[in-house]
Protein backbone atom coordinates (compact mmCIF):
# COMPACT_ATOMS: atom_id res chain seq x y z
CA UNK A 1 0.00 0.00 0.00
CA UNK A 2 3.00 2.40 1.18
CA UNK A 3 4.28 1.67 -2.35
CA UNK A 4 0.69 3.11 -4.43
CA UNK A 5 0.57 5.97 -2.09
CA UNK A 6 4.01 6.80 -3.29
CA UNK A 7 2.91 6.51 -6.62
CA UNK A 8 0.65 9.26 -5.96
CA UNK A 9 3.72 11.67 -5.42
CA UNK A 10 5.24 10.82 -8.58
CA UNK A 11 2.45 11.38 -11.22
CA UNK A 12 2.23 14.51 -9.23
CA UNK A 13 5.75 15.71 -10.02
CA UNK A 14 5.43 14.55 -13.78
CA UNK A 15 1.82 16.18 -14.08
CA UNK A 16 3.94 19.71 -14.78
CA UNK A 17 5.99 18.65 -17.70
CA UNK A 18 2.51 16.85 -19.08
CA UNK A 19 0.39 19.17 -18.83
CA UNK A 20 2.68 22.23 -20.16
CA UNK A 21 2.81 20.46 -23.75
CA UNK A 22 -0.90 21.07 -23.35
CA UNK A 23 -2.94 24.36 -25.39
CA UNK A 24 -4.95 24.58 -22.10
CA UNK A 25 -3.28 24.68 -18.61
CA UNK A 26 -4.51 23.62 -15.31
CA UNK A 27 -4.11 27.75 -14.25
CA UNK A 28 -6.69 28.38 -17.07
CA UNK A 29 -9.21 25.83 -15.94
CA UNK A 30 -12.31 26.88 -14.02
CA UNK A 31 -12.25 25.47 -10.63
CA UNK A 32 -15.34 22.70 -9.51
CA UNK A 33 -16.62 25.51 -8.17
CA UNK A 34 -16.85 27.77 -11.06
CA UNK A 35 -17.49 25.24 -13.50
CA UNK A 36 -20.47 24.53 -11.09
CA UNK A 37 -21.90 28.10 -11.70
CA UNK A 38 -22.04 27.67 -15.38
CA UNK A 39 -24.74 28.51 -17.61
CA UNK A 40 -24.12 25.08 -18.74
CA UNK A 41 -24.51 23.55 -15.18
CA UNK A 42 -27.46 25.58 -14.11
CA UNK A 43 -29.09 23.99 -17.34
CA UNK A 44 -28.53 20.68 -16.49
CA UNK A 45 -29.40 21.04 -12.90
CA UNK A 46 -32.82 22.06 -13.80
CA UNK A 47 -32.79 19.43 -16.27
CA UNK A 48 -32.15 16.89 -13.64
CA UNK A 49 -33.54 18.30 -10.49
CA UNK A 50 -33.95 14.57 -8.66
CA UNK A 51 -30.30 14.88 -8.37
CA UNK A 52 -29.60 18.13 -6.59
CA UNK A 53 -28.51 17.29 -3.15
CA UNK A 54 -28.46 13.90 -3.63
CA UNK A 55 -25.91 12.07 -1.74
CA UNK A 56 -24.70 9.39 -4.11
CA UNK A 57 -22.40 6.18 -3.24
CA UNK A 58 -19.42 5.61 -5.86
CA UNK A 59 -18.56 1.95 -5.64
CA UNK A 60 -14.97 0.99 -5.29
CA UNK A 61 -13.26 -2.31 -6.15
CA UNK A 62 -9.74 -1.46 -4.51
CA UNK A 63 -7.31 1.31 -5.48
CA UNK A 64 -5.73 1.95 -8.57
CA UNK A 65 -2.96 4.81 -8.61
CA UNK A 66 -3.67 7.61 -11.08
CA UNK A 67 -7.57 6.96 -10.90
CA UNK A 68 -8.49 6.43 -7.54
CA UNK A 69 -5.86 5.99 -4.53
CA UNK A 70 -5.62 7.15 -1.07
CA UNK A 71 -3.48 10.75 -0.94
CA UNK A 72 0.04 10.36 0.52
CA UNK A 73 -0.79 13.40 2.09
CA UNK A 74 -3.70 12.50 3.69
CA UNK A 75 -4.89 8.99 3.18
CA UNK A 76 -8.33 9.89 3.92
CA UNK A 77 -8.48 11.37 0.72
CA UNK A 78 -9.26 8.88 -2.12
CA UNK A 79 -7.44 11.15 -5.47
CA UNK A 80 -6.94 10.51 -8.77
CA UNK A 81 -9.05 11.04 -12.43
CA UNK A 82 -12.10 9.50 -11.23
CA UNK A 83 -12.22 11.81 -8.23
CA UNK A 84 -11.35 14.89 -9.92
CA UNK A 85 -14.01 13.68 -12.45
CA UNK A 86 -16.51 13.16 -10.40
CA UNK A 87 -16.13 16.56 -8.55
CA UNK A 88 -17.02 18.60 -11.35
CA UNK A 89 -19.55 16.01 -12.13
CA UNK A 90 -20.91 16.95 -8.72
CA UNK A 91 -20.53 20.70 -8.61
CA UNK A 92 -22.58 20.57 -12.30
CA UNK A 93 -25.28 18.35 -11.26
CA UNK A 94 -25.60 19.98 -7.89
CA UNK A 95 -25.12 16.17 -5.97
CA UNK A 96 -22.41 15.17 -3.00
CA UNK A 97 -21.05 11.44 -2.96
CA UNK A 98 -18.81 9.18 -1.07
CA UNK A 99 -16.93 6.16 -1.86
CA UNK A 100 -17.46 2.77 -0.81
CA UNK A 101 -15.10 0.11 -1.33
CA UNK A 102 -14.78 -3.37 -1.59
CA UNK A 103 -14.26 -6.59 -3.63
CA UNK A 104 -13.84 -6.07 -7.70
CA UNK A 105 -15.41 -8.91 -8.16
CA UNK A 106 -18.73 -7.88 -7.10
CA UNK A 107 -18.91 -3.80 -8.33
CA UNK A 108 -21.18 -5.07 -10.94
CA UNK A 109 -23.59 -6.49 -9.08
CA UNK A 110 -23.29 -3.60 -6.48
CA UNK A 111 -24.31 -1.14 -9.16
CA UNK A 112 -26.80 -3.41 -10.87
CA UNK A 113 -28.66 -4.34 -6.60
CA UNK A 114 -28.64 -0.39 -6.02
CA UNK A 115 -26.23 0.21 -3.41
CA UNK A 116 -23.59 1.49 -5.43
CA UNK A 117 -25.13 4.41 -8.26
CA UNK A 118 -22.14 4.34 -10.40
CA UNK A 119 -18.55 2.66 -10.13
CA UNK A 120 -15.28 4.06 -10.70
CA UNK A 121 -13.77 4.56 -14.55
CA UNK A 122 -13.88 0.21 -15.80
CA UNK A 123 -13.09 -1.39 -19.42
CA UNK A 124 -15.91 -1.07 -21.50
CA UNK A 125 -16.35 -4.93 -22.79
CA UNK A 126 -18.86 -6.67 -24.24
CA UNK A 127 -19.19 -9.13 -20.95
CA UNK A 128 -19.64 -5.99 -18.52
CA UNK A 129 -22.23 -4.52 -21.19
CA UNK A 130 -24.31 -7.44 -20.54
CA UNK A 131 -24.82 -6.10 -16.56
CA UNK A 132 -24.36 -1.85 -16.62
CA UNK A 133 -24.27 0.69 -19.21
CA UNK A 134 -21.34 2.59 -19.31
CA UNK A 135 -20.18 6.70 -20.37
CA UNK A 136 -17.00 5.92 -21.92
CA UNK A 137 -14.59 8.84 -22.03
CA UNK A 138 -11.37 8.10 -23.25
CA UNK A 139 -8.83 4.73 -24.76
CA UNK A 140 -7.27 2.40 -22.83
CA UNK A 141 -3.65 1.21 -23.17
CA UNK A 142 -2.47 -1.48 -20.81
CA UNK A 143 1.47 -1.65 -19.14
CA UNK A 144 2.85 -4.56 -16.98
CA UNK A 145 4.81 -4.52 -13.62
CA UNK A 146 7.34 -7.00 -12.89
CA UNK A 147 10.16 -7.87 -10.31
CA UNK A 148 12.93 -5.50 -11.51
CA UNK A 149 15.68 -7.29 -13.22
CA UNK A 150 12.92 -9.59 -14.74
CA UNK A 151 11.74 -7.28 -17.69
CA UNK A 152 14.12 -8.62 -20.13
CA UNK A 153 12.36 -12.17 -19.79
CA UNK A 154 9.05 -10.30 -20.39
CA UNK A 155 8.63 -7.95 -23.72
CA UNK A 156 5.20 -9.11 -24.60
CA UNK A 157 2.08 -11.09 -24.48
CA UNK A 158 3.71 -13.92 -26.34
CA UNK A 159 6.44 -14.08 -23.60
CA UNK A 160 4.41 -14.46 -20.83
CA UNK A 161 3.90 -18.62 -21.64
CA UNK A 162 4.41 -20.28 -18.70
CA UNK A 163 4.40 -17.46 -16.33
CA UNK A 164 1.90 -16.39 -13.57
CA UNK A 165 -0.71 -13.36 -13.82
CA UNK A 166 -1.86 -11.67 -11.05
CA UNK A 167 -5.82 -10.17 -11.79
CA UNK A 168 -8.41 -9.62 -10.27
CA UNK A 169 -11.18 -11.49 -10.92
CA UNK A 170 -13.39 -9.95 -13.31
CA UNK A 171 -10.93 -7.91 -14.93
CA UNK A 172 -10.28 -7.56 -18.88
CA UNK A 173 -6.86 -8.64 -17.87
CA UNK A 174 -8.19 -11.71 -16.13
CA UNK A 175 -11.08 -12.65 -18.91
CA UNK A 176 -10.13 -11.26 -21.82
CA UNK A 177 -6.13 -11.36 -22.28
CA UNK A 178 -4.69 -14.15 -20.22
CA UNK A 179 -7.24 -16.62 -21.48
CA UNK A 180 -6.47 -16.47 -25.25
CA UNK A 181 -2.98 -15.92 -24.62
CA UNK A 182 -2.70 -19.09 -22.47
CA UNK A 183 -4.13 -20.97 -25.21
CA UNK A 184 -2.08 -19.74 -27.92
CA UNK A 185 0.55 -20.65 -25.39
CA UNK A 186 -0.30 -24.56 -25.68
CA UNK A 187 -1.22 -24.31 -29.09
CA UNK A 188 2.37 -23.92 -29.70
CA UNK A 189 3.80 -26.48 -27.15
CA UNK A 190 4.46 -24.35 -24.80
CA UNK A 191 3.94 -24.05 -20.83
CA UNK A 192 0.14 -22.18 -20.40
CA UNK A 193 -0.22 -19.06 -18.95
CA UNK A 194 -1.02 -19.07 -15.04
CA UNK A 195 -3.80 -17.01 -13.75
CA UNK A 196 -3.99 -15.93 -9.90
CA UNK A 197 -6.60 -14.10 -9.36
CA UNK A 198 -7.24 -12.18 -6.35
CA UNK A 199 -9.59 -9.95 -4.64
CA UNK A 200 -8.99 -6.52 -5.96
CA UNK A 201 -6.12 -4.53 -7.73
CA UNK A 202 -3.78 -4.23 -4.46
CA UNK A 203 -3.63 -7.71 -3.86
CA UNK A 204 -2.24 -8.08 -7.56
CA UNK A 205 0.56 -5.58 -6.55
CA UNK A 206 1.53 -7.13 -3.26
CA UNK A 207 1.08 -10.57 -5.33
CA UNK A 208 4.35 -9.54 -7.38
CA UNK A 209 5.99 -8.22 -4.51
CA UNK A 210 6.09 -11.42 -2.81
CA UNK A 211 6.79 -13.89 -6.03
CA UNK A 212 3.14 -15.51 -6.02
CA UNK A 213 3.20 -14.05 -9.67
CA UNK A 214 5.36 -12.86 -11.91
CA UNK A 215 3.62 -9.31 -13.69
CA UNK A 216 0.49 -7.84 -13.18
CA UNK A 217 -1.20 -6.24 -15.75
CA UNK A 218 -3.08 -2.75 -15.51
CA UNK A 219 -4.14 0.58 -17.27
CA UNK A 220 -0.48 2.17 -18.12
CA UNK A 221 -0.76 5.09 -16.03
CA UNK A 222 -0.93 2.62 -12.97
CA UNK A 223 1.89 0.52 -14.11
CA UNK A 224 4.56 3.28 -14.79
CA UNK A 225 3.63 5.05 -11.06
CA UNK A 226 4.63 1.38 -9.77
CA UNK A 227 7.59 1.20 -11.27
CA UNK A 228 8.63 4.52 -10.61
CA UNK A 229 7.84 4.14 -6.75
CA UNK A 230 6.55 1.23 -5.43
CA UNK A 231 9.35 -0.88 -4.04
CA UNK A 232 11.13 -3.60 -6.34
CA UNK A 233 9.16 -3.28 -9.16
CA UNK A 234 9.63 -1.61 -13.35
CA UNK A 235 7.33 -1.67 -15.98
CA UNK A 236 7.86 -4.46 -18.96
CA UNK A 237 5.96 -3.90 -21.78
CA UNK A 238 2.99 -2.07 -23.08
CA UNK A 239 -0.46 -3.46 -24.94
CA UNK A 240 -3.00 -1.43 -26.97
CA UNK A 241 -6.13 -2.09 -25.86
CA UNK A 242 -9.23 -2.08 -29.01
CA UNK A 243 -11.43 -0.95 -25.72
CA UNK A 244 -12.76 2.37 -23.94
CA UNK A 245 -12.85 3.56 -20.46
CA UNK A 246 -16.05 4.76 -18.72
CA UNK A 247 -18.28 5.14 -15.50
CA UNK A 248 -20.45 1.85 -14.92
CA UNK A 249 -24.46 2.82 -14.52
CA UNK A 250 -27.22 0.42 -13.87
CA UNK A 251 -29.16 -0.10 -17.37
CA UNK A 252 -32.38 0.94 -15.62
CA UNK A 253 -30.71 4.27 -14.13
CA UNK A 254 -31.75 6.01 -17.02
CA UNK A 255 -31.91 9.44 -14.81
CA UNK A 256 -28.04 8.61 -13.60
CA UNK A 257 -26.82 7.95 -17.37
CA UNK A 258 -28.47 11.03 -19.05
CA UNK A 259 -26.93 13.21 -16.40
CA UNK A 260 -23.53 11.60 -16.12
CA UNK A 261 -23.49 12.35 -20.17
CA UNK A 262 -24.74 15.41 -19.85
CA UNK A 263 -21.89 16.12 -17.58
CA UNK A 264 -19.04 14.38 -19.23
CA UNK A 265 -20.02 16.22 -22.76
CA UNK A 266 -19.83 19.50 -20.41
CA UNK A 267 -16.41 18.81 -18.88
CA UNK A 268 -15.13 18.03 -22.66
CA UNK A 269 -16.34 20.83 -24.25
CA UNK A 270 -14.65 23.03 -21.82
CA UNK A 271 -10.92 20.85 -22.18
CA UNK A 272 -10.94 19.82 -18.50
CA UNK A 273 -10.88 15.83 -19.51
CA UNK A 274 -8.20 16.26 -21.37
CA UNK A 275 -6.28 18.33 -18.65
CA UNK A 276 -6.95 15.85 -16.06
CA UNK A 277 -5.80 12.68 -17.88
CA UNK A 278 -2.30 14.08 -18.42
CA UNK A 279 -2.54 15.29 -14.91
CA UNK A 280 -2.97 11.23 -14.11
CA UNK A 281 -1.00 9.99 -16.60
CA UNK A 282 -3.31 8.68 -19.41
CA UNK A 283 -2.19 11.20 -21.90
CA UNK A 284 -4.75 14.21 -22.96
CA UNK A 285 -4.91 12.31 -26.64
CA UNK A 286 -6.81 9.54 -24.96
CA UNK A 287 -9.90 11.26 -24.77
CA UNK A 288 -12.59 10.06 -27.09
CA UNK A 289 -16.45 11.78 -27.37
CA UNK A 290 -18.39 10.80 -24.19
CA UNK A 291 -21.24 7.98 -25.33
CA UNK A 292 -23.68 6.42 -23.16
CA UNK A 293 -22.42 2.52 -24.09
CA UNK A 294 -25.32 0.07 -22.92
Amino acid sequence: MIGRLLASLTLGLAAGLLLSQLPVKAAELPTVEAFGKTPECAALRTKYPALTGKKLTIGLGGYTVGFEAPSAADPTVIEGLDPDLINYMSACLGFTYEFQNGSFNVLLTSITSGRADMGPSLYVTDVRRKQVAFISNFAVIDGSVVRKGEAHKMTSLDSLCGATVAAAAGTYEAVNLVPPQSEKCKAAGKPEVNLLLVQNTDNSVQAVQSGRADIYLTALSDANALAKSASGLENAFSIDLPILNGFPIAKENTLMRGAVLDAMKAIQAQGIEKVLLAKWGQGAESERPAEDKE
